[in-house]
């Protein structure tokens, strides 16, 4: 009886140290470490997990009763991390990704990582490019993201509360200030001539706080002051002024020109002439005031006497 209890007891434990083990190969520590479209998932090997250990990765999408896929790239691997950008691409979704160690013909446990979504990877630039116009940089940011034979558009990713925090460093004297900008193309404008000036840039997102990274800073010399093509628009706009002054100098002189009272022509004031001179020999030859009025007011002078009647003859007979 005791040799049986023995045998019994040498079994359990036989059957028991595999799974004990596979305990010890699990993975520890899965999650996603993630830029944007480079979205890499960690993990750190068991305690007992020897050096010749392999493991396994698969993902899924959140909230859906799709299965686990197997990564290709990521099947038997030595190393502890997986690039799974090309399978969690979609900024509407949310993803899972999960790990085990094979030794041999033994397997451990599955370990799955925390819901991840691309909107939650840290926010990066491709770069950005700098023009200089007299004393204003030109700065546009580049914003395609390549993962693969794959370019995706950094707001197609972050849609919202876009902005980008950018530090402008004068190289003379290290002297760094930062302003706030919405869009992906802007100037910084009345920057000192002959200084150099190096910028780089930083995205963010308002609402929520996401880590970030800036791009590399680059430099560019704003050059000497060109006086001579600044003469040309103080030329333009004096000449200006002069034309508008004249313009008003001008349409001062027609209106004083209209409203001075016509003179009659000179044919005219000889006639007038004459004819005063004619009424003046008029007026002295008749010597009455009736010729005058007779020709100015062309009236008749009245008659005093009326007609004689009918029966003034044979009254004048009688007498």
């Amino acid at each position: 009886m005791a040799l049986c209890a023995a045998l019994a007891l040498c079994v359990t434990l036989l059957l028991t140290q595999p799974a004990h083990g596979e305990l010890r190969l699990k993975p520890t520590r899965v999650r996603f470490v993630a830029e944007m479209v480079y979205h890499l998932l960690q993990w750190e090997p068991g305690r007992d997990a020897p050096s010749d250990t392999r493991y396994d990765v698969e993902h899924k999408i959140y909230g859906t009763n799709s299965p686990w896929t197997a990564i290709p790239n990521c099947m038997k691997i030595h190393g502890h991390s997986c690039d799974l950008t090309y399978y969690t691409l979609d900024p509407s979704l949310r993803y899972y990704a999960r790990v085990r160690a094979v030794v041999g013909n033994h397997t451990s446990d599955w370990k799955r990582t925390n819901a991840f979504s691309p909107q939650e990877a840290s926010l990066r630039l491709s770069g950005h490019s700098l023009a200089v116009t007299d004393n204003s940089i030109h700065v546009q940011l580049q914003l395609l993201l390549r993962a693969g034979n794959r370019t995706v558009k950094y707001d197609d990713i972050q849609k919202h509360a876009r902005r980008y925090r950018v530090y402008i460093r004068r190289a003379r004297d290290n002297q760094t200030y930062e302003v706030w900008e919405t869009a992906s193309e802007f100037y910084i404008r009345n920057l000192f001539w002959n200084t150099e000036y190096c910028i780089s840039v930083e995205p963010d997102v308002a609402s929520r706080h996401i880590p970030a990274m800036r791009t590399a800073e680059q430099c560019v010399t704003i050059g000497h002051r060109d006086e001579s093509a600044e003469l040309i628009p103080i030329t333009v706009s004096s000449f200006a002024i002069v034309l508008f002054l004249l313009g008003i100098l001008g349409a001062l002189l027609v209106c004083t020109y209209l409203k001075k009272p016509m003179r009659p022509p000179s044919v005219l004031k000889s006639f007038i002439k004459q004819s005063s001179l004619w009424m003046e020999q008029e007026i002295s030859s008749s010597g009455s005031t009736d010729a005058v009025q007779q020709l100015f007011l062309c009236q008749k002078e009245p008659q005093h006497h009326s007609a004689p009647s009918r029966h003034s003859p044979a009254t004048n007979r009688e007498e």
